[in-house]
């Protein structure tokens, strides 16, 4: 990664709440390519205030750890997630077909370089941020589940599946779409990153999954 990106443009006095929330996002887009780079031991707040173009002190004004830092990253990956899922949600009339929109979606979003990268951070460096797991359960993870668990329960209840316990169906899923796709990528193995291939394996994870649930399986 070059030292010289892009930034936000510099102005004389004090920041204006556009130029701020400018480089906001731009300091959190400079520390998610240096974390994919680097990983998170390697990269210092330091180096990310150098490629930002911003200065330490600007920096550790809002974020004054290295884990603050990469606690927002997550957050702001995840945030993308819960925002397609809500939209999905909101905007379909047809709750098998929004849940398997969301769990496309949900498969493609995992398999991204900065998601890949945060979720493998999160577990070889858990013993460094022992926070991040737990708030990216509370904040992330568990509003996930329940926006594709109040899907299921729509399905049940307009009699297109039997499910009774929502979030655990909800789980079954999000491990029949990403369990080996996962897997392969983490292990360098990288079959997942043709488009092709991940469709057809999404296409029959959703096939063994609705052959489990559907009310018209026998």
């Amino acid at each position: 990664m070059a030292d010289t990106p892009s930034r936000p443009p510099r102005t004389g006095g004090r920041p204006t709440p556009e130029g701020s929330a400018q480089l906001d996002r731009h300091v959190l887009d400079v520390a998610t390519a240096l974390f994919v780079e680097q990983g998170y031991a390697a990269t210092s707040l330091e180096r990310i205030a150098r490629v930002a173009g911003c200065s330490k002190a600007s920096l550790y004004r809002r974020y004054p750890s290295k884990e603050a830092l990469f606690r927002a990253v997550v957050a702001a990956r995840g945030k993308l997630l819960l925002e397609e899922a809500s939209a999905v949600e909101a905007s379909s009339t047809d709750p098998l077909a929004a849940t398997r929109e969301i769990a496309l979606f949900f498969l493609d979003f995992m398999l991204r370089p900065e998601t890949l990268e945060a979720y493998r951070i999160i577990i070889a460096d858990g013993h460094r941020i022992p926070s991040v797991a737990e708030e990216m359960r509370e904040t992330i993870v568990d509003p996930f589940v329940a926006t594709l668990g109040r899907l299921l329960k729509t399905a049940a209840d307009r009699g297109y599946i039997e499910s009774t316990d929502h979030e655990e169906t909800t789980r079954v899923l999000m491990s029949l779409v990403l369990g080996w796709p996962l897997q392969n990528t983490m292990l360098g193995q990288n079959k997942m990153r043709d488009p092709q291939i991940r469709n057809g394996f999404f296409e029959r994870a959703w096939e063994v999954f609705l052959s489990g649930i559907r009310k018209d399986r026998t």
